[in-house]
C-alpha cells in the first residue's frame, strides 16, 4: 500500500512529456520505493524509467518517475525542483534480493536513507575523480 495515495499508476512507454504517475496527489520518495517493480520497463531508445527526487532524499520528499534519457536530466518546470536519482532498473539491481524483503518488514524509510546515501556518495566519488 502507498502511504498517501492508491498505488500509483504507471504508463508504460517513453514520452516526450511528463508521465502522470498519480494524477494530482502527491507522490512520496517512499511511495516511488514501495512500488518499484511497478515502474521497472525496458529502456527505450535511449530513455529509461527514472526516479527523481526532491531534497532533502528523505522518505516523505514529493518524487515521481518519468521516461528520461541516459545521461539524466530534470523534470522541467516542477515545483520543488525534481533531482535525477536513479534509474527504476539500476535502483532495483542495488537491492537485488533485499528488496522484497526489506519491504516485507516495512523497512521503506530506511530503504530510502540507504538508496540516498548510495547515491550521494556515488557522486561524490565521481567529482573525486573529475577534478
Amino acid at each position: 500500500m502507498c502511504a498517501r495515495v492508491a498505488c500509483p499508476a504507471w504508463s508504460s512507454g517513453p514520452s516526450t512529456s511528463p508521465l502522470d504517475i498519480a494524477g494530482n496527489a502527491a507522490v512520496t520518495f517512499a511511495d516511488i520505493l514501495q512500488n518499484l517493480r511497478q515502474y521497472d520497463d525496458e529502456p527505450f531508445n535511449g530513455q529509461a524509467p527514472t526516479i527523481y527526487v526532491a531534497d532533502p532524499w528523505a522518505p516523505s520528499s514529493d518524487a515521481t518517475v518519468e521516461w528520461s534519457g541516459e545521461k539524466g536530466g530534470i523534470p522541467f518546470g516542477r515545483k520543488p525542483v525534481l533531482f535525477h536519482l536513479i534509474s527504476v532498473r539500476d535502483a532495483l539491481q542495488f537491492f537485488g534480493a533485499e528488496y522484497d524483503e526489506l519491504l516485507a518488514q516495512g523497512e521503506v524509510e530506511g530503504m530510502c536513507r540507504k538508496l540516498a546515501t548510495h547515491i550521494s556518495a556515488r557522486n561524490a566519488a565521481r567529482v573525486r575523480r573529475d577534478v
